[in-house]
């Protein structure tokens, strides 16, 4: 562990002591009787979101595609993981993230580094924790316009609690029958004045899974507080910390075309997989945030934001896999570290006017970052040769510190943007919503190994979105909306030796769709998409170590999502996606000497479904039904794999009051064997869907 990452908790502790004596230096708070849930209800429907317009408008007058996961759904569902949370969402696919991360692919298109938290960039590969969020938006397509790079298919952000007048102070935990174990805690209290507002959440787990070896160590705390400087302005102080060490698990390799038939639990690592196959990242950030209303008018969002994250990654991979008459799997050993520090200065002045018949909400921004990102990579080949079938696991001895890193560098990257985004209201029935984006990113890769390729580019880029909305009445919307984004280098650790001369990739959508929203409870929404993305890297023909920016790729699709109260009593969360997505150019062959251009995308069902109904009974017990189902998906673009088609089917129950709730869940009922996810860049990295079991909260708030 890093010197300053080990001090980060008593850091967080001595803010903590500092911020909670700040809110009680006035006066003593008075003892406080809790009649309402701390924040444990609520309606499975988002009517709105600031994801996509970074201002708050009801979602029918977006064009373009967002979906909202609230707390109140984690908690029916029991969600642990980000993963879990996204299970609600359509038009996704679920990544193995190397072991090490939260990866999923939007639309067709790979989100690895489009996470955001409270609409600032949350890049770093890590697994991300749900005890301090509040709901999750998932903004599909293009979003450079708001965000910079990436976003090719979408981006996904983390809404965090936030300190509240009402005091609260509630415990929870959750036990499974797979061996998940977990605490949860969320304190929140304010000065007799209520200008000071505290909050302080947290989570610890120690849990293992249905896979063999596996476990997973994790600390969480945020404390935050809110400074009421004057009526029109409040100042917002938030810390994050997150210790995560878990099995470098990554499923199951491939066997002629399928994940190979072994039982679920089967893991292919190391028989000390505690020591040698392991993965442990940390996390501390803190976020400054001001807000100022200089009149109803004009309002001013300021936010900086600073992380530190590392990681060491001690893991096994996949050698190769025989075909012979007593198949063979060959493992190789890495060691992977990685270190990162950056900040954003984001600064938002949103507007409000009228210009003659036409209302306008102007957003103008100011962003500035900078990222220091490292990497060393060392491994060694054939380590160990098991039984596909049946593996007998070889304990593994450390990396010898004589191995030369086969990669060593430091990127740097600096982005300097300005935005400017208007809603306008053209009449009672017709709105515009347009917007530009200038960025000047600068990126450095400074190479260590022996070969000492040094790269250094610098790229000016414009990214614009436009769209229109017509609502003939209050409750339904139609919309058409263009934008796009763009994606360079500088997320990425691989480079070939000319990558530094070849433009950013840039992904285009087109989309046309439908909102509806049903009483003030519900919301009914369609969309319609063609994206397609161009100038991919691919591998020069006449030199492997060069790139031509010739490679496409196009998704096609239909999205339908519909949350909220059905009926009286009755809520419902639950999506469509169909989707084609395909290679449209490339040069390159893959390993069996086929072309990847008319290939399927990597982890592109064609259907996917996802349902959760809930029922509710005299306002304290609960059940509900659901699941999710896709249907057969690649695991990389190679298409030399398929993980097939699935359905599961979940229950819940639960039992809700003023000071005490349980939820119950029961997952794949019928435990039914499927593969929940895969790399999406390779073929033997296929992880098994959880089998049937059981999973218990209870939360009790004083």
């Amino acid at each position: 562990m890093k010197p300053k990452l080990r001090k980060f908790p008593l850091i967080v502790a001595a803010a903590c002591a500092v911020l909670g004596q700040a809110a009680h230096a006035e006066t003593v708070l008075p003892a406080v009787v809790v009649t309402e849930k701390l924040e444990s209800g609520g309606s499975y429907e988002a009517a709105q979101s600031s994801a996509a317009t970074k201002i708050a408008v009801p979602l029918r007058d977006v064009p373009q595609a967002v979906n909202v996961v609230p707390k109140a759904v984690m908690r029916d569902q029991n969600a642990l993981s980000v993963q879990d949370a996204l299970q609600n969402v359509p038009g996704l696919g679920f990544s193995v993230g190397d072991g090490q991360r939260d990866q999923v692919t939007i639309r067709g298109f790979s989100a690895i580094n489009d996470q955001f938290v409270d609409g600032v960039r949350d890049d770093a590969l890590y697994f991300r924790d749900l005890s301090n969020i509040e709901r999750i938006e998932v903004l599909k397509g293009p979003s450079s316009v708001l965000y910079g790079r990436g976003s090719a298919g979408g981006l996904i952000n983390r809404v965090t609690k936030k300190p509240r007048a009402e005091p609260a102070l509630e415990i929870g935990a959750t036990l499974g029958s797979a061996g998940q174990k977990r605490g949860e805690f969320d304190l929140g209290t304010a000065s007799s004045d209520k200008e000071t507002l505290f909050r302080l959440t947290g989570a610890l787990e120690d849990s293992t899974s249905f896979r063999n070896q596996y476990f997973l160590e994790r600390q969480v705390i945020a404390p935050s507080v809110t400074f009421k400087l004057r009526p029109q302005t409040t100042l917002t102080l938030q810390a994050d910390y997150l210790k995560d060490k878990r099995l470098a698990d990554q499923g199951v390799p491939s066997f002629r075309g399928r994940p190979v038939d072994v039982p679920i639990e089967t893991y292919f690592g190391a028989a000390n997989g505690r020591d040698r196959a392991f993965v442990q990242s940390e996390v501390a950030s803190g976020t400054i945030t001001l807000d100022h209303a200089f009149n109803a008018g004009l309002k001013l969002h300021s936010v900086l934001r600073g992380y530190d994250y590392s990681l060491d990654r001690n893991y096994t991979t996949i050698g190769k896999v025989t075909t012979t008459a007593n198949p063979t799997v060959t493992i190789a050993q890495t060691r992977r570290l990685r270190d990162e520090q950056g900040y954003y200065f984001q600064n938002e002045l949103s507007q409000k006017a009228q210009w003659g018949d036409t209302q306008h909400q102007l957003l103008y921004g100011l962003e500035l970052g900078r990222q220091n990102k490292s990497e060393q990579l060392a491994s060694r080949n054939n380590v160990a040769t098991y039984n596909l079938f049946n593996p007998v696991l070889a304990n593994l001895a450390p990396l010898p510190a004589t191995i030369v890193p086969s990669a060593d560098n430091q990127n740097r990257v600096n982005i300097a943007a300005l935005y400017l985004q208007d809603l306008v209201t053209l009449s009672p029935q017709w709105k515009v919503l347009g917007g530009l984006r200038y960025d000047k990113l600068e990126q450095t890769r400074d190479d260590r190994t022996a070969r000492n390729v040094d790269m250094q580019r610098t790229d000016n880029t414009l990214s614009p979105r436009i769209g229109a909305v017509y609502q003939p009445t209050e409750q339904v919307s139609v919309y058409a909306g263009y934008s796009r984004s763009f994606q360079p280098l500088s997320d990425s650790f691989v480079f070939r030796a000319n990558s530094d001369q070849l433009k950013p990739t840039q992904t285009e959508n087109k989309e046309v769709g439908v909102k509806l929203d049903i009483g003030a409870k519900a919301s009914l929404s369609a969309a319609v998409f063609d994206m397609s993305q161009t100038n991919i890297q691919v591998a020069d023909p006449a030199n492997p170590n060069f790139s031509i920016p010739v490679g496409k790729q196009r998704t096609r699709g239909l999205e339908l999502a519909f949350a909220g109260e059905v009926a009286p009593q009755w809520e419902i969360i639950s999506g469509y996606s169909y989707m084609k997505g395909s290679i449209t150019e490339s040069t390159e062959l893959t390993s069996a000497g086929t072309p990847f251009q008319g290939n399927t995308a990597a982890l592109t069902p064609r259907h996917s479904l996802n349902l959760w109904l809930k029922r509710k009974f005299n306002e304290r017990y609960y059940v509900a039904a659901g699941g999710r189902a896709e249907s057969s998906r690649y695991a990389s673009p190679d298409n030399l794999t398929v993980l097939p088609g699935y359905g599961v089917i979940n229950l819940g129950a639960g039992y809700e009051e003023k000071k005490f709730d349980v939820a119950v869940t029961l997952k794949n009922l019928l435990n039914r064997k499927y593969f929940a996810a895969a790399h999406s860049g390779a073929n033997d990295y296929n992880m098994p869907g959880e089998p049937r079991s059981l999973l218990v909260s209870a939360r009790y708030r004083f």
